[in-house]
């Protein structure tokens, strides 16, 4: 297996480096007078200064020794000065777009999808081009601790008309969104002009325009504004240049798509841009990267190889809580031949279900509901149905039908049932065509809401499925259905070594007014959800909208309250050890620290240990497998599932699909997740919370993987765990719904703590 990671090769252990005292005026004044011959930046309190030239200039520094893995932040800092220099020196065409991560556009023509198909006047003026990223990273793979470039390609717009230009054309600019350039002092044909998204265009008046911002309507240069570069601004502006060309054009690039994303091309494409920067053009040989000071650099041409740093073990699935009734295949069978693991304790086992469908569709309906209930007799995976399969005593459908799809026709026979008695579930047909509906006027989110504020989940199928269901459909409808009643189909293995583990997953969405630059972030939605180490849903919470500022209390409290929840609940007693796993998606610098902090002091009866656990797609690393030749036509050069690497002490990467659980063919590459324990960042000194952290990267990394499969929404392993997979899809929920006139989404704080209504 191999990493899109080149890696960079020393002949020495220690370099001298030129020093002086940091301050703003010093490095402004050295950057100024000096920034053609050398490179300056800034480490702590010192200013760093890597001589580029031989002319002998005396900038009043003194030589110190530093060592390439103990200075990392210097040695670091060197290279990226270093390569960025050469790149400029050897390629003096280019413009990159980006000092950090590095990034420049291909020039070839063939790496522009549009310029083939453009009129002459616009070639090389619109495009949608390759765009080459080189990362340093400093990593431990393979036991070495090493530097090296981490090399991506991605394809992005380019539109290079300014608005003065578009408005000569005649075009017209009012209410299109606009991005405002500026070069950098000192950074004039050496990086591309800042681009940052302001707001709309309002009005035009001479060379200027008025724009509206977070700040209020600002006038700027018309000739220092562009449109912002998103497909629909482009395909409004084709539609002016060259009308009834747009589609013609845009489909160029949605039929390439699968050629781009195809993971042996993706390779192929790496490792030639990799001999490109690192090696000569003619003879091949490594490119040294040098100053003037002695430090020096070569890079390999060829990606690093590696083996997996441990081996992932699918985990065993459960049916019973004594532990007795096991598959370690597929929990669809071990489902089908033992029940769920909580049949015996199981509070709804007679579950009455509101079914609205439209009255055209009654006979398909019904044949669905049956299918549904009593199974397909000559299946493979269904042949049991939901009421054998799931081992309930009874299974009573109210079928309502519908004179339209219209939302009042909808409330109204909710409203006769919410007067009556309140049914379990309800089952409701949708159109097709609710998808592409505005989210605030979208029946499927305001039913939702409707319904959920009754504390009534729902289980939504289109038309086109109940007309065409098949087993697979059926069997993944009745896991949800199961999961939303409050049942736990099977459970995982857990851990023995401690008296108590409870793995807590945080998630939160940012409320902003708009994406504009300068937008502030109004309100947070924080979403907890608990799980024990065997993967029993525990309880989930929403933490209440509010301010920024309130965010540390709010979750602290919602952290509180579940605990004690627990604690009561399973009868912990005073002294347990108490293990606390947290995942999180998108951290907020020490934010979540403090609040945990605060929750231990809180807790002081229980021994508490706890990590913190990022999981994230959102990274530059890419592995591949070319002995991997695919499987059924796709899949080639991809590595299989639970593929891993360790990057350091305190991150992994796994491949969470291979080749063979790709669908088709077009789905291309697959990004692995990176799993990483969290420490805090910067000057964060909190010496009685870094003695509770716990760095066990290789269980963690396990545990990751084991929740994968217990997503319940489907019998196949997810790339994200459970964790996060729910704390994903309820904040994705609530972001569609909190628009909805008279919802109230802390009402799901009460009977649907412990259901997945959100499946």
């Amino acid at each position: 297996m191999q990493l899109n990671f080149f890696p960079i090769k020393f002949d020495f252990e220690n370099f001298q480096i030129g020093k002086t005292t940091y301050s703003d005026e010093a490095l402004l004044k050295l950057r100024k007078k000096h920034n053609t011959t050398h490179s300056f930046f800034r480490d702590g309190d010192d200013i760093y200064i890597s001589n580029n030239t031989e002319n002998g200039v005396d900038l009043s520094s003194e030589d110190v020794t530093k060592n390439i893995v103990v200075d990392h932040k210097i040695t670091s800092s060197l290279i990226k000065h270093i390569f960025f220099r050469t790149f400029k020196e050897r390629f003096t065409s280019f413009i990159p777009v980006d000092f950090y991560p590095f990034r420049f556009f291909s020039s070839k023509e063939k790496d522009d999808l549009l310029f083939k198909i453009l009129p002459n006047q616009l070639k090389g003026r619109i495009g949608y081009k390759k765009l080459i990223e080189v990362e340093l990273r400093f990593t431990t793979i393979n036991n070495v601790k090493q530097y090296g470039f981490v090399v991506n390609i991605r394809r992005n717009w380019i539109f290079d008309k300014n608005c003065t230009t578009l408005h000569l054309e005649g075009y017209n600019l009012i209410g299109v969104e606009v991005l405002h350039t500026e070069i950098f002092p000192g950074t004039g044909g050496i990086l591309a002009p800042n681009e940052e998204f302001i707001g709309t265009l309002t009005k035009i008046n001479g060379d200027f325009a008025k724009v509206q911002t977070n700040e209020g309507e600002v006038e700027y240069p018309l000739n220092q504004l562009f449109i912002k570069k998103t497909r629909y601004n482009i395909a409004n502006y084709l539609d002016f240049a060259v009308p009834g060309k747009t589609a013609e054009i845009l489909s160029t690039i949605d039929d390439k798509r699968h050629e781009l994303h195809d993971t042996k091309n993706l390779y192929k494409e790496i490792t030639d841009i990799a001999r490109v920067l690192f090696t000569g053009v003619l003879d091949r040989k490594s490119i040294q990267f040098e100053n003037k000071d002695g430090f020096y650099f070569t890079v390999q041409e060829t990606p690093i190889e590696f083996t997996n740093t441990f081996d992932l073990k699918t985990p065993t699935f459960i049916f019973d809580p004594a532990g007795t009734k096991t598959n370690s295949v597929s929990p669809d069978i071990g489902l089908t031949n033992f029940g769920p693991y909580d049949s015996i304790s199981f509070d709804t086992k007679s579950p009455s279900v509101l079914c609205i469908c439209h009255r055209e569709n009654r006979g398909h309906f019904s044949n669905f509901l049956a299918s549904l209930r009593d199974g397909i007799s000559d299946s493979r995976f269904f042949i049991k149905g939901l009421l054998k399969k799931y081992e309930l005593q009874d299974l009573t459908f109210h079928i309502n039908q519908l004179g339209s799809f219209d939302i009042a026709e909808y409330l109204r026979i909710i409203g006769d049932w919410e007067q009556d008695s309140k049914p379990d579930l309800a089952i409701i047909e949708i159109p097709e065509e609710f998808k592409k509906l505005k989210d605030d006027d979208n029946p499927y989110y305001k039913l939702k809401a409707k319904l959920l504020s009754l504390e009534i989940p729902v289980q939504y199928i289109s038309t086109q499925k109940i007309k065409s269901y098949n087993e697979y459909i059926l069997n993944s409808i009745c896991l949800q259905i199961y999961a939303k009643l409050g049942g736990t189909p099977w459970v995982l293995p857990s851990s023995r070594s401690v008296d108590r583990e409870i793995i807590i997953g945080i998630g939160h969405t940012l409320i902003r007014s708009n994406q504009y630059s300068g937008a502030e972030q109004s309100k947070v939605v924080g979403i907890t959800t608990f799980l024990s180490s065997d993967g029993q849903y525990l309880l989930g919470d929403k933490v209440k909208d509010v301010p920024f500022a309130n965010y540390f209390q709010e979750l602290l409290n919602s952290l509180n309250q579940s605990f004690n929840r627990l604690e009561r609940e399973q009868g912990w007693s005073e002294g347990d050890t108490v293990r606390l796993i947290f995942h999180i998606f998108k951290p907020i610098k020490n934010t979540e620290f403090d609040v945990i902090s605060q929750f231990i002091k809180n807790n002081t009866k229980y021994k508490i240990k706890f990590a913190f656990v990022t999981i994230s797609k959102s990274h530059p690393h890419l592995m591949f497998d070319p002995a991997q030749l695919g499987v059924n036509n796709k899949g080639a050069f991809i590595p299989n599932r639970a593929t891993n690497v360790f990057l350091d002490s305190e991150t992994c990467l796994v491949q969470m699909l291979g080749a063979k659980d790709l669908k088709t063919s077009k789905h291309g590459m697959s990004n692995p997740i990176q799993i990483k324990i969290r420490t805090p960042q910067g000057n964060y000194d909190n010496n009685e919370l870094n003695d509770l952290l716990y760095y066990d990267l290789a269980y963690i990394v396990q545990q990751v993987f084991s929740f994968t499969y217990l997503s319940w929404r489907s019998f196949l392993p997810a790339e994200l765990p459970a964790t996060m997979l729910y704390s994903n899809l309820i904040s994705k929920l609530l972001s569609k719904m909190r628009n909805v006139s008279g919802w109230d989404a802390d009402r799901l704080n009460y009977s649907l703590k412990r259901k997945k209504w959100f499946l």
